[in-house]
């Protein structure tokens, strides 16, 4: 596939669930031979932890995690692939003003998938996670 054919299917990946589109996550680069996608998340106020920083809630970076597993997914299946788990560990608060996640397919099955994800705030390392995904037809 071309690096825009990909990058259109990210996009579309991040359009199409109500959910990610109030999230509104940026699709930043898909690199196919390394199978990893690029996403980044402005802060808002309403993603805070606290009232007066910006920190993202821990809920709001494990589900840009799974957007992001999920799309690193998608993107090289070409379909929708449901979450069966995800795993995340908070390694620093994150604050910050952006949040960036590079989802990495791991392991593309006939009826499994894993991605791993890496979260940064800012440049630095917030939160590692795994997901598993469920590619069966």
């Amino acid at each position: 596939m071309t690096k825009t054919v990909l990058l259109k299917r990210l996009q579309e990946e991040m359009d199409r669930p109500p959910f990610n589109r109030w999230l509104a996550p940026d699709v930043i680069s898909v690199d196919e031979p390394g199978q990893r996608v690029d996403l980044s998340l402005a802060f808002r106020q309403d993603f805070s932890h606290h009232p007066h920083e910006p920190y993202f809630h821990g809920g709001i970076v494990a589900a840009f995690a799974d957007a992001a597993g999920h799309a690193a997914v998608a993107v090289f299946y070409s379909k929708q692939a449901p979450t069966i788990t995800l795993q995340v560990d908070f390694l620093a608060p994150a604050l910050g003003r952006k949040l960036s996640a590079t989802g990495i397919l791991r392991k593309l099955g006939r009826s499994i998938s894993r991605a791993d994800v890496e979260l940064e705030c800012d440049g630095k390392l917030v939160a590692l996670a795994r997901a598993t995904f469920s590619t069966k037809d």
